[in-house]
Formats: structure tokens, sequence, C-alpha cells
């Protein structure tokens, strides 16, 4: 009896309500790559990026929303045809790890250059942003370093 007493005790009452789960990091981190970056949505960096968050790809530092939203338009104005693969995702607790694809032109270059982001994600929102690509390969797709 007391068994049967203790699960009735723990189980949630049928009339409470329920809260709406948060966004799984996955589903974060896959909008910032399909909205953002893809897109150049607006209304998804106000919905996603945290307004204090880093953006780190070394050299360059990035630090606040309004900062990030001028990076992501000099990217895309960069790159007028610009996409980004995910290839790989990998999510424990907060952070999220994906591998990726970066495809898209510039004139008469045309770039395709992988990379790994890692992503801190806190309140439902991208607080940081560390990236690490072969700047090499795109370099030379760019023709701004030698090599074969």
């Amino acid at each position: 009896m007391l068994c049967l007493c203790t699960v009735i005790v723990l189980m949630p009452s049928a009339g409470s309500a329920q809260t709406a789960a948060p966004p799984d990091a996955k589903t974060i981190a896959r909008r910032y790559f399909n909205e953002i970056l893809n897109k150049g949505s607006a209304p998804a960096i106000d919905a996603i990026i945290s307004a204090d968050v880093v953006f780190r790809n070394p050299p360059a530092i990035v630090k606040g929303i309004a900062e990030f939203r001028k990076l992501v338009a000099s990217l895309r104005g960069a790159f007028p045809d610009l996409h980004f693969t995910l290839e790989d995702e990998i999510a424990e607790g907060n952070k999220v790890a994906t591998r990726w694809v970066m495809r898209g032109s510039q004139g008469a270059h045309k770039v395709d250059v992988s990379g790994m982001d890692i992503f801190v994600i806190e309140n439902g929102k991208i607080r940081e942003i560390w990236v690490n690509m072969d700047t090499l390969a795109q370099a030379k797709q760019m023709g701004t370093a030698a090599g074969p």
C-alpha cells in the first residue's frame, strides 16, 4: 500500500497546466544556419541570439547583437549566394557542436570551405559561438593565398 501511495503522490495532477518544453539546443543551432546564415533573417536573430552574444572566429571577436547583425550582413553581402550545409551535430547540456560546409561565390571566385562551430545556449538563445574553419582553403579559393 505504501508503494502505491508514493506513486500517486509523485504523479502530476490531470488538471495541472503544462508548460511548453524549451526548444532543444540542436533545433536552435539548426535555426542559426538555416534562418540566419542561409537566409539572413532579422527576426531569427532576435529570436535565437542573446543580446550579449560573443562570436569568436579568430582573429575576429564580435560582441553584442548589434555587432553580430553587422557581421551577418557583411558575410551575406560578400557572398550573396551563401549556403551552409550541416554535416554533423552533437549536443550535450547547453552546448552544440556542428560540422558544416560553407558554399558561395564572390564574383568569379567560388568557395567550398569546411568548418566547425561550438554553441553555448542559455535561456533558449545562443550566448556564444566558437568557429574553427579552413581559412587557408578559403584564401586559396579566393585567390588571396598561393597554393595548388
